[in-house]
């Protein structure tokens, strides 16, 4: 959101919910945590630009995106001094890039482990999560603890300290950020405080600045504070949560609300056309199903391989990918998870079992959702102080009152046809080696269940498993 958007929205707040921010806290103390993240990769421009009215104070307001925006000859009269800044921009880029890639290298245990954690299925039911929300979310609620709490999610993220953790955030969100009339992918994050409830301001000022994150307090559960968060949703994700955002109820107990979003629009490098299209079956894990499959006849591309799978890369506009992974046959998608080297071939610039040649494709046009509970998951990767009352150490928040996340529940809904991809992910965290290919030609036919990762420079934003392309 722009800093202009957010000063005119404290502009409406009224003096009667900042009186609200002196009542005291409520009395049954526990924590409703939520995230939030909208994927989207669709045609059309950027609509994250209509003002929204939020009546919460505000105590703390995200920092600006700290991106150096590339040096434009035409705005120089003198080319040396344009040279000099492209220099400054060059440098800048490339520490960001550095940094973000060793964050991708320290998270890789994350994203692999959370894929199995959270894909493996014996049904035909689709599993999807955002790895790259998770990873925010939960690192904005690291920022808030202390001692075991917080060294257990430390250790999930494969940093030794909170200082390490803001560089990799920044670095993380700062490679990820784009925002142009063609190309976005706009992140932000807010954290909402019940009235009353006393804070460390400078714990507050860090979460603004360090995770860009907008932080308000007001009455959580009513009505209001209810319509505000969903109001913040939309306008981050380009309303495309808006069914999902009309259920937003916070409980009157609550008394912490994070959310978090991602925006993403871009076109396939290479466009599916319709006319190609053609109707099959797609054999499930226990039964079939009709689907449309989008084709390309003699597409040179990359082809993929390792135990157990093939794989192939379709590029975006922007610069991002969608990797599509299929079992070998007799194999089974869990059976990949499981073996996780496909994660090490798409987190990797260095997988060799890798061939140029003309691929027969075929991918199924899909719009596939789930949601589930992250938490047991979660504990089995470690992080188990957080989800347990009087364990559990938000003290950087409040020392008062015995806070605790109660579940870790993610919605993800992703939508692929001949133009682009469409995705969103909303997240809620409530408290209280094969054989290289013999030929030239190789047939890529998603007709059984299959992985899917959309990644950028390494960062995977959305992975899942589509058992049932009808969902």
């Amino acid at each position: 959101m722009k800093h202009e958007e957010i000063l005119t929205a404290l502009e409406e707040i009224s003096d009667k919910h900042i009186k609200e921010a002196e009542k005291p806290p409520k009395k049954r103390a526990f924590l409703k945590m939520a995230v939030a993240a909208s994927l989207v990769i669709a045609i059309g421009t950027n609509i994250l630009s209509a003002p929204m009215r939020i009546t919460a104070y505000a105590v703390a307001v995200a920092s600006d995106p700290r991106i150096m925006e590339r040096p434009d000859l035409d705005d120089y009269k003198d080319r040396e001094e344009w040279n000099a800044d492209l220099t400054v921009w060059e440098t800048e880029r490339e520490s960001r890039n550095e940094t973000a890639a060793q964050a991708t290298s320290g998270l890789s245990s994350f994203f692999k482990d959370g894929n199995s954690q959270f894909l493996l299925t014996e049904t035909n039911e689709n599993k999807l999560w955002s790895p790259v929300n998770a990873y925010i979310g939960l690192a904005m609620a690291a920022e808030l603890t202390e001692g075991e709490t917080r060294q257990q999610l430390l250790d999930l993220f494969g940093v030794e300290n909170t200082d390490a953790l803001r560089k990799q955030v920044s670095a993380v969100w700062e490679s990820v950020y784009q925002d142009n009339s063609k190309e976005i992918c706009v992140l932000a994050n807010s954290l909402w405080l019940e009235s009353g409830l006393q804070y460390d301001q400078e714990a507050m000022d860090a979460i603004a600045y360090h995770y860009y994150a907008s932080v308000f307090q007001g009455d959580l559960g009513s009505n209001k504070i209810n319509k505000d968060i969903a109001a913040w949703i939309n306008n981050n994700t380009g309303k495309f949560l808006k069914d999902s955002t009309k259920s937003i109820e916070l409980t009157p107990e609550t008394i912490m609300a994070l959310y978090s979003t991602l925006y993403f629009q871009a076109k396939w490098s290479d466009e599916f056309s319709a006319s190609k299209d053609t109707e099959g079956m797609f054999h499930m894990q226990d039964g079939v199903t009709q689907a449309v499959y989008m084709n390309k006849k003699l597409k040179q591309m990359n082809y993929y391989w390792g135990e157990n799978f093939s794989a192939v890369n379709l590029g975006l506009k922007n610069g991002c990918s969608m990797w599509f992974v299929l079992p070998d046959e007799g194999m089974t998608v869990n059976d990949v998870l499981n073996g996780g080297a496909y994660m090490e071939m798409i987190l990797s610039n260095e997988w060799e079992d890798y061939k140029y040649m003309k691929v027969n494709l075929s991918v199924p046009k899909f719009d596939v959702s789930s949601t589930m509970d992250l938490s047991e998951g979660l504990k089995n990767m470690g992080a188990t102080n957080v989800f347990y009352e009087n364990v559990a150490e938000f003290t950087k928040l409040t020392a008062d009152s015995p806070i605790y996340l109660t579940g870790a529940n993610q919605s993800v809904r992703v939508q692929i046809d001949e133009e682009g991809v469409k995705a969103a992910a909303y997240i809620e965290i409530p408290g209280a080696g094969s054989a290289a290919p013999p030929e030239e030609v190789i047939d890529f036919v998603l007709d059984r269940p299959f992985l899917f990762v959309i990644t950028n420079d390494n960062i995977p934003l959305f992975a899942g498993c589509v058992n049932n392309p009808k969902n």
